[in-house]
């Protein structure tokens, strides 16, 4: 019954962005292009930062009050520090050195426009320190009806930002320096080194937000916008470059159960996309939106293609990771993880404070969540802390499953049976898909890997 809700949900927000029978794809029915598929290319050697889900919300907008306490109430980001935490990625990034940066979605908080202003000035000093910048929209970027202020115990609307502002605030940092551009979406090809395409792909819903109204969460791909990736994919072939790609959403499940409980995650019909990208020597996707580091890797049949889809948490979410990527003279990705450990307002204790700043904040939105099923305080008491440490635990990356998932002594009846109608939820948490989450080495040539 959950699946096929899920599936209903998904349809009625993507309305004619998807069509019941999609046609296939060239790679499945051309011959010329099948066997063009088989052409190899070799990766240039590079080193490039990857950053997500910046969430940066203007201090001119207010980040005090009832308000704006009320918001934080209902959400996990650590906004209030936000602005510290994006000056303190970019003083980390201007000292590393690397060719390029690349931000997969969520610039600010709601799509405020000073927010992105700020977020373009700060992106400009990764420029001038030699290092190209490429960015694309998140779910929370465009036409959002949620970009607001906060004054007091009041909210007011700013302005946000249509499509077009975004090209234009961002015009350095991706759509300036674009070989070709999808003309329906964000999504554009780069070449942030010689011989290695970015794919920086659009994947949000912008054309079905509504005034006064969040944005869409969903994500998908239109049969023009698939059909643009394909041509662009098939154009890489012929020019013997080799490709990878970023968008907001995530191709491959990133734990069992991922597309029951969450699939405004993944983009819709996720399986073909994936699949598409992977026959055409996509190896590695750069994706984000749920705020984890997590890496999945798929192998598809007897093709023996494999696709990486390498999630990055968010930056103001525990532990406000980013990741450093060298593709190596001897076809390697070698991935590390880094983490934003201190910042002004907590010089000595924020490690610890951005974790009990997360699991308290899911604590607040189990309890709500559990209330609405009427379970009773009791049993919210001895679940909420279990559920907020699977979820951090899935946030950090790398699980270790613990004994016992969930404790379930002294529940009552009604809270048993929640639990084993939402129980695998916090088991696909506690699930580390391979490969590792945080350093990990992937082989170009043959796909597999090496846990570092």
């Amino acid at each position: 019954m959950r699946r096929i809700l899920n599936l209903t949900l998904s349809f009625l927000l993507l309305g004619t962005a998807v069509s019941c029978s999609p046609p296939k794809s060239l790679y499945q029915t051309s011959g010329k292009i099948q066997a063009l598929i088989q052409t190899k290319t070799t990766y240039p050697e590079a080193r490039f930062i990857v950053v997500s889900d910046t969430h940066y919300f203007d201090p001119r907008l207010g980040t005090t009050g009832k308000a704006f306490q009320a918001y934080l109430d209902k959400d996990r980001k650590l906004l209030a520090e936000s602005s510290e935490l994006m000056t303190a990625a970019v003083q980390a990034i201007e000292k590393l050195p690397a060719d390029f940066v690349i931000i997969s979605g969520d610039l600010t908080k709601d799509g405020e426009k000073s927010s992105h202003q700020a977020v373009a000035e700060n992106l400009a000093r990764i420029v001038q320190s030699g290092k190209g910048v490429f960015v694309i929209p998140g779910n929370h970027d465009i036409l959002n009806g949620e970009a607001i202020a906060f004054d007091g115990d009041q909210t007011r609307a700013v302005e946000n930002i249509t499509p077009d502002e975004f090209a234009v605030i961002y015009e350095d940092y991706g759509y300036a320096a674009s070989l070709d551009r999808d003309t329906e979406t964000l999504s554009y090809l780069a070449e942030p080194v010689p011989g290695l395409w970015l794919l920086a792909l659009d994947s949000c819903l912008w054309k079905t937000n509504e005034p006064g109204k969040h944005s869409r969460s969903g994500g998908a791909f239109s049969q023009h916008t698939l059909q643009w990736i394909e041509s662009t994919l098939i154009r890489a072939k012929r020019e013997k470059k080799s490709v990878m790609a970023m968008v907001h959403h995530g191709v491959l499940e990133h734990y069992p159960s991922n597309d029951n409980y969450y699939p405004q995650y993944l983009i819709h019909d996720h399986e073909r996309v994936a699949e598409m990208l992977a026959h055409y020597d996509v190896m590695l996707v750069f994706s984000a939106h749920f705020h984890a580091q997590d890496i999945t890797r798929k192998s598809f049949g007897q093709s023996g293609k494999v696709i990486y889809d390498i999630e990055t948490g968010s930056l103001v979410t525990a532990p406000c990771p980013y990741r450093i990527v060298e593709i190596t003279f001897d076809q390697k990705a070698v991935i590390q993880s880094r983490f934003i450990d201190t910042i002004p307002s907590h010089p000595e204790d924020f490690k610890t404070y951005r974790e009990d700043y997360v699991f308290d904040g899911t604590i607040k939105l189990g309890d709500a969540a559990l209330k609405k099923y009427m379970v009773s305080e009791k049993d919210r008491q001895r679940l909420n802390p279990q559920i907020a440490r699977a979820y951090i635990t899935h946030l950090r990356g790398d699980e270790v499953r613990p004994a016992t998932i969930l404790d379930k002594t002294e529940l009552g009846l009604w809270g048993r049976l929640i639990l084993a109608l939402q129980g695998d939820l916090i088991d696909g948490w506690y699930t580390d898909l391979p490969p590792a989450d945080n350093q990990v080495t992937i082989d170009l040539t043959d796909g597999t890997y090496q846990n570092n």
